[in-house]
């Protein structure tokens, strides 16, 4: 976690155990798995009440099966809320009668349990009253009860990662435009969206699969045209259209108020410097200098210009991240790609298959190169425990040690399986559940004569109906990306953790369509394979 990134809202969800914090910039921080009060920040497991002291400090209320927490904004806000939780209501109280209060039997805890673990725990005198602790005692006592409510529980289980994003509001200068449609492109996905009550459109996860954003509105005539495109890169960002009759400017980073900035403007036909400078309330010197106009009078339709920060480009629309008078905002459904997949956007979920950023990495690193070269600079083998010494040659075949590096090498860190040399040990391990339908970063495990093969998937194939494109090693000795059939295909396989993530990604995050060759040339990598172990 980010300790700079100011966190202003936050949701958990029940059935995936995530929260999502969301911060001033519009980043989505999720933290999965754990226990409520590690997901939460909340040391003490703190419930709400309209009366608590700690009101000021959450920033949401989640909803578990052992009933309702506060959610904090950080470690430090959390263990400062049990401070002053200690301090005021419990501070006439002996610390063997605390647990009576904070740990009631009516939440099915055993409050004389928890008494005598909190007093053995902090090697505090129970009959000692709060209010007596001086500061170091009283950290003590809260490091009880940190652990005692089960902190430093499943810690294998924990999962967290910041997901950046994109968030659009379309503005006329002095308030949010509604129900306004748009044809939104995220790489090769289309989806018709239109702006909810606030002026916003959807939220656009940064996601490791993502590359870039446009965004097209109707003309009069009836036909789309381009009004804001950019990378989907590792930074939030926000953006504020503003629409003046049919022309757009696109102001980016509004919600950082006194920061200067400027718009793109897309020359149309008929603009001229005069007309836009007007339009947009500053000057053509202004335009023409921030742009390095040398002839004023010559524009060319389609043209970009950057538009300096004025009177125009209003100042007053709140970042969608922290507009609290919203409440528990529910976001409408917003439209179907034009090839009838769902849009895939920020779920209470985690990055997609974080393993992957390390197999691209591997990738990277070794493209073209054969077993021989790589097993000089890096046995895959050996970092997965397998005790062979050489990547080359038919008897030291790498695919699975490969898989299992770059999942114990992945942030968060998942687990190998039960034999990491082995491809079909993905198969048989419980810590790996098998799913119906290929996803980005599934586990693909073939069966061969004599063994199998194991891969990554990444995309589906552009070139025939039904195959997949993966990534995996000792694919013709090499690192590499192949167009590989279903024949023989045991199944794809997900760690555990990630199951539940995977079975929501099967609906609302379809694969592209890609070709083995466009993807080897991306990464330089010079020879196309078959997908066949060697």
């Amino acid at each position: 976690m980010d300790d700079l990134m100011k966190y202003v809202s936050a949701t958990h969800d029940k059935k995936l155990l995530t929260v999502e914090y969301i911060a001033e910039d519009g980043t989505h921080y999720l933290r999965s798995g754990g226990t409520i009060c590690w997901r939460f920040f909340n040391p003490g497991n703190i419930r709400p009440s309209k009366t608590s002291v700690c009101n000021s400090l959450k920033i949401g209320i989640g909803d578990t099966k052992s009933g309702r927490f506060m959610i904090f904004p950080s470690e430090e806000v959390g263990w400062n809320a049990l401070k002053l939780l200690l301090k005021s209501v419990y501070k006439d109280m002996e610390i063997n009668n605390v647990a009576k209060r904070f740990a009631p039997a009516t939440d099915n805890n055993d409050p004389e349990k928890y008494s005598k673990f909190i007093v053995k725990e902090s090697g505090l005198d129970g009959d000692r009253h709060v209010i007596d602790l001086e500061e170091v005692s009283l950290v003590k006592l809260m490091e009880a009860i940190k652990k005692m409510e089960g902190y430093y529980n499943n810690q294998d289980s924990r999962r967290e990662n910041k997901v950046p994003t994109t968030s659009v509001i379309l503005s006329d200068g002095s308030k949010p435009i509604a129900n306004e449609k748009f044809k939104v492109v995220i790489d090769q996905c289309t989806y018709e969206w239109s702006t909810n009550k606030y002026g916003e459109l959807p939220v656009v996860a940064h996601l490791a699969s993502r590359g870039r954003l446009d965004i097209f509105a109707t003309t009069a005539r009836g036909a789309y045209e381009r009004i804001y495109s950019s990378k989907i890169g590792e930074t939030s960002q926000n953006i504020l259209l503003l629409r003046s009759n049919s022309s757009y400017a696109a102001k980016t980073d509004f919600h950082k108020q006194g920061e200067k900035s400027t718009a793109i403007y897309h020359v149309k036909k008929g603009d001229t410097l005069s007309k836009i400078a007007k339009k947009l309330q500053t000057t053509v010197k202004r335009i023409a200098d921030l742009n390095k106009i040398q002839n004023v009078n010559i524009l060319s339709v389609g043209q970009e210009l950057k538009i300096p920060d004025g009177r125009g480009l209003p100042q007053t629309v709140p970042s969608p991240s922290s507009n609290s008078s919203r409440g528990n905002q529910q976001q409408a459904s917003t439209g179907r790609s034009d090839a009838g997949y769902p849009q895939a956007n920020i779920s209470t979920s985690v990055e997609q298959a974080p393993w992957m950023k390390v197999a691209l990495e591997e990738a990277k690193r070794w493209a073209g190169k054969r077993e021989e070269e790589i097993t000089l600079g890096i046995n895959y083998h050996k970092e997965v425990s397998v005790n062979l010494n050489s990547l080359a040659g038919d008897s030291n075949p790498w695919c699975a040690s490969f898989v299992n590096y770059c999942l114990i090498n992945s942030e968060p860190r998942f687990p190998k399986s039960n034999r990491p040399a082995k491809a079909l040990s993905f198969s048989s391990d419980s810590r790996f559940k098998k799913i119906e339908q290929p996803i980005f970063g599934a586990i693909a495990v073939y069966s061969r004569k004599g063994g199998g093969h194991v891969c990554f998937v990444y995309a589906l194939s552009e070139i025939v109906n039904g195959n997949v494109i993966v990534l995996g090693g000792n694919q013709d000795d090499q690192i590499n990306f192949v167009d590989r059939t279903t024949r023989r295909l045991v199944g794809y396989f997900v760690p555990v953790q990630y199951e539940a993530q995977a079975l929501t990604e099967i609906t609302s995050a379809p694969l592209h369509k890609k070709t083995a060759e466009e993807m080897n040339s991306s990464l330089n990598i010079n020879k196309i394979s078959n997908g066949r172990e060697s």
